[in-house]
């Protein structure tokens, strides 16, 4: 018996994400608060409540006086915003994540300077992270991610677009609204693509208040989290959004596996095993129930050259959308009632041989038909020719056991109804496989009157757990 996975779907929080005070994987230990901020304004900006702090400052719940909406004010920490490559960092953060515009990506509403303390006024997300899910151990539903990787794909393309990449994809760093829609933050780590992390950081003379640079990241420094990070950003080098996909990927892979594609503690580990030939698992060697194609779209994203993966963002967020969650529109009785003509129309063709000169033909034949539809098209002829799609109960793929076994149980009346009917002629008695061909036909037939009906489920769906969509994606 298949072991029962344990499934999670995120639930809203209380109370908005940290938005980026994380550790390598998940939100870091809080620190001694600044009480004396509450009440205060930063420019136009009232701190109304702390949310969380952590090893770079602190996030206060406020509400911009310019505009009257609530925000998230992130501030940092005194002794940090001395650090002009540290600051450099956080004003880069803003910036890239202002110029995404996107649903799917938070926004920055303000970044900059009172008295001293730096800070970044932002959009609120507060559904929590995906990283609340891996710290219960529950696996996200494939559903789920499938949704999530594409809402977050979406954002990334758009970044694309405009030559950043992220460099920093991770649970933590996927915050959800209270609709449990995805959104993706924390730019800290974002770079230009195709631009090599070793110009100098430049400050203007006027105020050090403003900043310009061409990048902050050290010489031959590598940055990422250790479980999520792509080989290629192991080296010094340029990166491209194919870095960004890699890391995707090992984020949902980690959430529905419950196992990190790269299960190392630190970046120089993770370098040694890319070193030796690690690669990730075929995701559906540790998730059996998940899609061919959507598990296929995750494994192409983690091969370990990049130009194995998806040319651009976009192309992946074209697999996705065709490999997500089918959308619940099941089939009419017409379009049913046709698909069972067709599936019975190869047998028709040639009965007339089958049960008057060979009737050894017809399990052939039967045999024939059902494995070329479910080994080449995933379905019965009939169903694949209708363009409908067959999906199990969970909206995972069919598998060749279950298909054939539904093929059988709508179909397989012919095999003794054709046998029997030769043994009635040869031997001019009635022979016991013909009345077992003509109740199953009968049972058969009653089975599928459910989709006549307009029921959504027959006979034959109850039995063997699948159910016959619309593929209105294709059409």
């Amino acid at each position: 018996m298949a072991q029962k996975t344990e499934t999670w779907a995120p639930e809203p929080l209380s109370s908005p994400a940290t938005q980026g005070f994380d550790g390598p994987s998940g939100p870091s230990e809080s620190v001694q608060p600044r009480s004396d901020l509450v009440g205060a304004h930063l420019k136009h900006f009232r701190i109304d409540k702390r949310i969380a702090a952590g090893g770079m400052g602190e996030v206060f719940l406020g509400f911009d006086t310019s505009l009257s909406r609530p925000v998230a004010i992130k501030t940092i920490r005194s002794e940090l915003a001395s650090d002009a490559a540290f600051l450099a960092r956080f004003v880069r953060e803003a910036t890239a994540q202002a110029n995404v515009v996107h649903p799917h990506v938070v926004q920055v509403y303000f970044v900059g300077e009172e008295r001293g303390l730096w800070f970044l006024a932002m959009q609120i997300v507060d559904g929590g992270s995906l990283y609340d899910g891996l710290s219960t151990h529950k696996k996200m539903r494939w559903q789920d991610a499938a949704r999530h990787m594409t809402s977050i794909c979406e954002g990334l393309v758009v970044a694309e677009q405009l030559g950043i990449v992220h460099r920093d994809i991770k649970p933590a760093n996927i915050l959800l609204d209270r609709e449990g829609r995805a959104l993706l933050s924390d730019f800290g780590l974002a770079a230009s693509a195709g631009v090599v992390d070793e110009a100098p950081l430049k400050q203007t003379a006027a105020s050090g208040s403003q900043l310009q640079l061409a990048s902050v990241t050290q010489v031959g420094m590598v940055m990422g989290t250790p479980e999520y990070v792509a080989p290629e950003q192991l080296r010094v080098g340029a990166l491209d959004a194919r870095a960004d996909m890699y890391a995707l990927a090992a984020t949902f892979f980690h959430l529905m596996s419950g196992t990190a594609v790269m299960p190392v503690a630190g970046l120089g580990e993770a370098m040694q095993r890319y070193s030796a030939g690690h690669r990730a698992p075929l995701l559906q060697s540790v998730r059996p129930n998940i899609p061919r194609a959507f598990a296929s779209v995750i494994d192409r994203c983690l091969q370990l050259q990049p130009k194995q993966r998806f040319a651009t963002m976009a192309e992946l967020l074209s697999a996705l959308r065709r490999a997500g969650a089918q959308p619940e529109v099941p089939a009419g009785p017409i379009l049913r009632a046709l698909v069972w003509t067709l599936d019975v129309a190869p047998f028709l063709a040639v009965a007339w041989v089958t049960v008057t000169k060979m009737p050894w033909l017809a399990p052939l034949l039967f045999l024939v038909a059902g494995v070329i539809g479910m080994a080449a098209l995933g379905a019965s002829p009939g169903i694949w020719m209708m363009r409908l799609r067959l999906r199990t109960t969970l909206d995972s793929d069919v598998s060749f056991v279950r298909g054939y076994a539904r093929f059988l149980l709508q179909h397989g009346w012919y095999v003794p109804l054709v046998v029997g009917y030769y043994a009635l002629n040869a031997s001019s008695r009635f022979d016991v496989l013909l009345l077992v061909g003509l109740a199953w036909l009968f049972v058969s037939v009653l089975g599928s009157l459910g989709a006549l009906l307009g029921r959504r489920q027959t006979l034959h769906d109850l039995l063997t757990k699948t159910r016959v969509l619309v593929d209105v994606r294709y059409r």
